[in-house]
């Protein structure tokens, strides 16, 4: 078929705009902050190893995320998730004997420069996790006592609940 008449072909909505559907970032946070983390650079560093128990938290499960984690889809991983050095908060702080009364002294504690509720995305281009803006039930709720420093701590976790997806 070299010619196809428009009224032929199936109708398609139109493509979906991530940022039409990023969320306004909660007073006093950032809705993604740019942070880079090299998972690469973490392993060799010793501080985040790919069959690390940490990493079983973001595998997808079923056949369809079987086939798509094979290709290196993960579930949601959120930037306070990691210290400012690229290490699991709550293994971090467990190691380190801490434990935290208020919010304030876990952003202080993770250490980053503006308390952001977004999450990890991976760069194709730089083979590495950027942290993005998070969009509204987009995000898999990987929010747990052992990978968010606030629920551990029994804080309320900083990522929008409009932000999880209803799934």
């Amino acid at each position: 078929l070299k010619h196809v008449e428009r009224w032929l072909l199936p109708r398609l909505p139109p493509p979906r705009c991530a940022a039409m559907a990023e969320l306004p970032a909660p007073e006093g946070f950032v809705n993604g902050c740019g942070r880079v983390f090299d998972p690469k650079e973490a392993e060799r560093e010793g501080k985040l190893k790919s069959d690390d128990p940490f990493q079983e938290h973001y595998k997808k499960t079923g056949w369809l995320g079987a086939f798509t984690g094979a290709f290196g889809d993960k579930k949601t991983m959120y930037c306070h998730h990691l210290t400012k050095d690229g290490e699991p908060a709550v293994r971090k702080a467990k190691e380190e004997g801490k434990t935290f009364k208020d919010p304030e002294e876990v952003w202080q504690f993770i250490g980053l420069e503006k308390k952001c509720c977004g999450r990890f995305a991976f760069d194709f281009k730089t083979r590495k996790l950027v942290c993005g803006p998070v969009s509204k039930e987009s995000h898999d709720d990987t929010n747990n006592v052992e990978t968010c420093l606030f629920m551990a701590n029994g804080l309320e976790c900083p990522t929008p609940k409009e932000a999880l997806s209803k799934k």
